[in-house]
């Protein structure tokens, strides 16, 4: 699968995730997490649902979006294979999502494991780095 670069990348040339495709796979996750459902009229399944709104235990609040998120980057992230979302321990006291997704991506040719970090903000936006481990 050849690399494709996102359309703001395309748009701008200048743009620093250009020569790193890991690093526009997470800035596009971050936007992608982000966006909360209904609110790209185009494509009315694009986004996540607003997690807060979940009337489940923690448990199956847990799971239902932990699956959301995979089955979401699955669908809209054509560079990644193999999605899988694992949560990640919080500190005590603090309810925050966590999560890690472990995925495969060409690149140079071959299939390499890439894993991300994805937290949710205090503004409500989701901030996903590349996991350097």
């Amino acid at each position: 699968m050849p690399h494709h670069n996102s359309l703001f990348e395309r748009l701008d040339p200048d743009a620093s995730t250009h020569a790193c495709p890991v690093a526009s796979v997470a800035a596009h996750l971050g936007r992608m997490l982000s966006t909360r459902a209904g609110s790209v009229q185009a494509l009315p399944d694009y986004g996540l649902p607003d997690f807060n709104d979940m009337q489940l235990s923690l448990h199956e609040s847990l799971t239902q979006s932990r699956l959301l998120i995979e089955r979401f980057i699955q669908a809209y992230e054509p560079r990644l294979a193999n999605v899988r979302v694992r949560l990640l321990p919080v500190a005590s006291g603090t309810l925050a999502l966590a999560f890690a997704i472990d995925a495969g991506m060409v690149i140079d040719g071959t299939t390499q494991p890439v894993v991300f970090q994805a937290r949710l903000t205090d503004a409500g936006q989701i901030k996903v780095c590349v996991d350097d481990h």
